[in-house]
């Protein structure tokens, strides 16, 4: 489906010439209230991306490759991922958010300060209350809530704030219940810019005459999206986003919005419904190149400052890949541009924000002058994969993350096709046995693996199924079902799952449903068996002679890496 969507996910501040740019949205009218003039280089990017995704986790240098480890190493995973990526933890209690109120629109105002790494933010919630209530339940972790008003239904209501860290929910309760239908949910709240790697957070950079310096950037996916602002944090809570950011005036720069105390306030046009945990914005100094694909799509790379070049090889990627996911989905890049931005410190390998696509540096950059054939071709992976999500994964997501396979193995597998046809100079199919079939064998073979499609609730068990199961395992079973079913129906199931739940969620079931009616064979009944036990199965053949006959006997088991029988 084409939405003409009016949206806009980057500003930039030029410093040394003291103007900025921005950018036109689909509408043709500024995305900001600000006079735009290109400019290339010293940029101090404030950027909002309306966009959906997660946290990719590297596998070790080796095999750099976005969202898909291997054996835990504190040089390629988070803190809280240093352990083995196939072991599921003890359940944690745990509840979904109540469907009483349901959010359209957050209108966010924020105002980060990289001097002492806190911010400051206000929001007012459009919701419509489907069950009077006199209770609001929503997600918020590490904020500071200092107010809360309700209005609807001609009341001005109040509430008392409850925080469970636990839980990482916010309860306000109201003195009465709340009337049914249209109402705003108006809340003050201040926060940390956290040195954690993840919600709004701040990346340290060292600049080119050596100075220490802070960006402050964003990483949502899986549940950080509460750690920037309260908000309906799951992924079937979509609605749309107008973000306000008040940033510092580095430089005079001529603007309709600024503020007395030498503070500059940037509003960006509203973005789609999209999960909260895609919205994504930076400030920080860039330089970027540009290009546009064969569609007139805007298409930037930022870079560190003084590394422009760095950008050019994905630059060239992304003007290849945008245009052959519009031929092989038959659905057209619902945005007008397109961002790919190296950030310093980021515990993901590539994250695939809709429109704002953030990248661990080593995943981005690649050095014209000093980079192995390697290094283009795990660059070229990783776009691949993340702009293969701007359709599987943003434009229809998932609608809870036991369904999170369906975002990352299709990614994983995609990229694969997309790189072969963008640049068959690689031969980038040979790689694919190597790094993921093998890699989801290795962990599929121990006793503590998991299905692709697991049941998941608490937050730190979400953030356990980020791993070569859903990645690699998803991604060869995704191939083994492109094989089975032909690429003519593959596409043409995915198109038709792609145009049905354009802008909305879905269940593996929903795909399925679309596959079996492109091809006319039982993807559901087969692929079940496939996503919903761990383990593959080994084949042992036996042979006897009787008579003048051969007999060949095949039995099937559960393989696994101890030598033991699978029921032991």
């Amino acid at each position: 489906m084409r939405v003409n969507i009016c949206l806009v996910c980057t500003v930039t501040y030029c410093i040394g010439n003291a103007v900025s740019r921005i950018i036109h949205g689909l509408s043709g009218k500024a995305q900001a209230k600000i006079s735009h003039t290109h400019c290339r280089s010293r940029a101090l990017a404030v950027g909002v991306a309306s966009s959906f995704g997660r946290v990719h986790n590297l596998k070790p240098t080796k095999n750099l490759y976005t969202k898909t480890p291997t054996k835990p190493s504190s040089a390629t995973l988070s803190p809280n991922q240093t352990r083995s990526l196939s072991t599921m933890s003890a359940k944690k209690e745990f509840q979904r958010l109540p469907k009483t109120i349901v959010p359209s629109n957050y209108n966010v105002t924020l105002t980060p300060n990289l001097q002492d790494f806190t911010f400051a933010g206000n929001e007012t919630i459009s919701i419509e209350v489907k069950e009077s209530t006199p209770v609001v339940i929503l997600n918020s972790a590490d904020i500071e809530i200092q107010s809360v008003q309700f209005s609807g239904g001609g009341k001005e209501l109040e509430a008392k704030v409850e925080l469970d860290a636990e839980a990482e929910t916010a309860t306000f309760t109201f003195p009465e219940a709340l009337p049914q239908g249209q109402a705003t949910l108006s809340v003050q709240f201040t926060g940390c810019l956290n040195d954690k790697m993840k919600g709004f957070y701040r990346s340290k950079y060292t600049s080119p005459d050596g100075e220490t310096k802070h960006a402050a950037v964003t990483q949502f996916e899986s549940t950080d999206a509460r750690r920037a602002m309260p908000c309906w944090d799951e992924p079937a809570c979509k609605a749309s986003f107008d973000v306000t950011l008040i940033v510092p005036k580095d430089r005079p720069v001529i603007s309709e919005s600024e503020t007395k105390e030498g503070l500059l306030a940037v509003t960006f046009d509203r973005t789609p419904i999209m999960s909260t945990y895609l919205l994504a914005f930076i400030v920080g100094e860039y330089d970027y190149v540009e290009d546009r694909d064969s569609d007139g799509v805007l298409i930037r790379v930022y870079t560190p400052v003084g590394k422009p070049e760095q950008g050019q090889f994905a630059l060239e990627v992304a003007k290849k890949t945008l245009p052959f996911y519009k031929e092989y989905f038959g659905i057209a890049y619902p945005l007008p541009k397109m961002d790919l931005i190296a950030i310093a410190d980021f515990a993901a390998g590539a994250m695939e924000n809709w429109g704002l696509v953030t990248y661990r540096e080593t995943a981005l950059l690649v050095d014209p002058k000093n980079s192995a054939s390697s290094a283009k071709q795990r660059v070229a992976l990783v776009v691949g994969h993340e702009l293969a999500h701007q359709w599987f994964g943003n434009l229809v997501t998932m609608e809870w993350w036991t369904h999170l396979w369906l975002n990352e193995g299709f990614a994983s597998f995609i990229e694969y096709l997309c790189v072969d046809f963008c640049f068959p100079e690689f031969d980038i199919w040979t790689q694919f046995v190597k790094q993921d079939l093998a890699e989801a064998l290795e962990l599929d073979a121990l006793r503590n693996s998991h299905p692709i499609e697991v049941p998941v609730g608490h937050p730190a068990e979400v953030d356990e199924i980020f791993d070569a199961i859903s990645y690699c395992k998803g991604a060869s079973v995704i191939r083994m079902l492109h094989s089975w079913i032909g690429d003519e129906a593959f596409r043409k199931g995915l198109h038709q799952y792609l145009n049905k739940f354009a802008y909305k969620n879905a269940f593996t079931e929903d795909l399925w449903e679309a596959l079996v009616e492109s091809s006319g064979k039982p993807v559901g009944e087969v692929m079940s068996t496939w996503t919903s036990q761990m383990g593959y199965p080994v084949l042992q053949v036996d042979e006897r002679k009787e008579g003048d006959k051969r007999v060949l006997t095949i039995t099937q088991s559960k393989f696994c890496a101890d030598g033991k029988p699978a029921g032991n």
